[in-house]
């Protein structure tokens, strides 16, 4: 047996038995029901942690033990699944593919950056922004997909390759975490927040969207500032005696992109309208959060009906059926009262706004820099909708999507974007990315921008409502 196998396995035994242990002397005393379900909760995440490639059979274990013990039913394994929040993601995810396929994204980029090819560090600062545009309007994944192909292609026009690659990318991956954080549909725990305190999507252009703008072109220029130190970029022939490709070329504006374009254009509009849309139609709230991406996703299957299929294929089912049983799991802390328990232990500490501002925060963005935000969010999140008549919840909920995002750029495993980058570099033969060299830049810039964030927060306390 390798010794990274004997790690793996310690590793789990380890958290599946110290976790529960220590856990059940903080909130002693606990019943049956309550040890029984963090146990199984427990070795659910452990083995979805150090065995990734199985996650969803440790999911299809764990909910099928949670039930057989009975310490959460069918009923309520509903209820905590967050069908809204799949749904949701299913939506969003056909109209990309329908974008994807039309080539609107690579039509936009490239208009975009055309322009500015002469100027190659304001350019490289213009694409590490439009990574944290692209992240808020679509989602993290696809924006990182699309930029690193536009970063990549820019750069070798530039004459920087191999391993001098990398800074590029790891910074266009910490913007575009930050940015996922300013709309509901850059990532996923945006629409997690958004729907467990019912946020609007003008609730986000008002409080994190120009945090996020803001933080995002300090990264920028702390990433200009690092590039002319360490990768000076000038217009330099790529091959000894031709001359510099000096320009990107051009995407004709054909039929399809204009479809898709104005696909695009009415489902952001919708989400931007989405509250006085259901003000004016007396609906109920956010739903047109879950109704705008369903209408819409149906009307591209009829629209390009011949390729139907296969944008319902390019749904990450497998991803999404681990999140709904993810959800239940943690639903069931909640279904046998240890969250009840949890919140109590917290608000104990005080009660104090700032200071909840805090724990919440450095506990999810510990977990999320080396676990998961999804995992990070959906296990605090339980823990603050218990809060709820004691604090003012709001700048709890803002600081919780912060840390989420912004302390995913910690590590190299912190955020999908960075698993999903990381990958493109070494397919394409560029080197590979290293756990501590990473860590040397991305946790600087990660409590960096998290106490800027949370300092721009902190100071409009007063203004959020009670």
């Amino acid at each position: 047996m390798k010794t990274n196998d004997v790690a793996k396995i310690a590793g789990f035994f380890g958290v599946i038995c110290i976790v529960p242990y220590l856990l059940s002397i903080i909130l002693a005393p606990l019943n049956t029901a309550q040890v029984l379900s963090l146990v199984i909760f427990t070795s659910f995440i452990a083995g979805s942690l150090f065995y990734w490639q199985f996650r969803n059979a440790f999911a299809f274990i764990g909910i099928a033990l949670l039930l057989a013990f009975n310490v959460l039913d069918i009923e309520h394994l509903i209820l905590f699944a967050h069908l809204e929040l799949i749904l949701f993601l299913v939506g969003m995810m056909i109209i990309i593919a329908f974008l994807e396929e039309r080539g609107v994204f690579n039509w936009l980029v490239t208009i975009l950056i055309k322009p500015f090819f002469h100027k190659p560090y304001l350019l490289i600062g213009i694409l590490l922004m439009l990574g944290a545009l692209m992240a808020a309007l679509v989602d993290e994944v696809t924006s990182i997909l699309f930029m690193s192909a536009i970063m990549f292609k820019v750069l070798k026009s530039y004459g920087i390759s191999g391993r001098n690659v990398l800074p590029f990318i790891m910074f266009l991956v910490f913007t575009t975490n930050i940015g996922s954080s300013a709309l509901p549909v850059g990532n996923p725990i945006g629409v997690m927040i958004a729907f467990g305190a019912g946020l609007t999507v003008m609730d986000f252009l008002r409080w994190t969207f120009p945090i996020a703008i803001a933080c995002s072109l300090l990264t920028t220029v702390i990433a200009i500032l690092y590039f002319k130190r360490t990768s000076p970029v000038s217009l330099v022939p790529t091959v000894p005696g031709v001359a510099p490709a000096q320009k990107i070329e051009s995407i004709p504006l054909t039929r399809e992109i204009k479809g898709g374009i104005l696909i695009f254009i009415l489902v952001i509009a919708g989400l931007i309208l989405q509250s006085t849309i259901e003000h004016l139609f007396g609906l109920g709230k956010n739903v047109l959060l879950l109704g705008i991406p369903l209408i819409m996703a149906g009307a591209v299957l009829v629209l390009d009906r011949e390729h139907a299929h296969q944008h319902v294929e390019k749904v990450d089912w497998y991803t999404l059926v681990f999140f709904m049983f993810l959800f239940a799991g943690v639903g069931s802390l909640t279904y046998v009262g240890i969250t009840n328990k949890i919140a109590l232990l917290v608000s104990g500490t005080g009660g104090d706004l700032v200071m909840m501002m805090l724990l919440v925060g450095g506990i999810v963005s510990i977990l999320t820099a080396f676990l998961d935000n999804v995992l990070a969010v959906a296990t605090i999140m339980p823990v603050v909708e218990a809060l709820a008549g004691t604090i003012p919840l709001a700048p709890v909920w803002w600081t919780m999507l912060i840390g989420g995002t912004y302390c995913g750029n910690a590590t190299l495993i912190g955020s999908t974007a960075n698993i999903v980058a990381a990958g493109m570099v070494e397919k394409k033969g560029l080197g590979s990315f290293s756990m501590v060299g990473w860590m040397k830049i991305g946790i600087p810039v990660s409590i960096l921008t998290f106490f800027i964030a949370f300092f721009l927060l902190y100071i409009q306390v007063m203004l959020f409502p009670i």
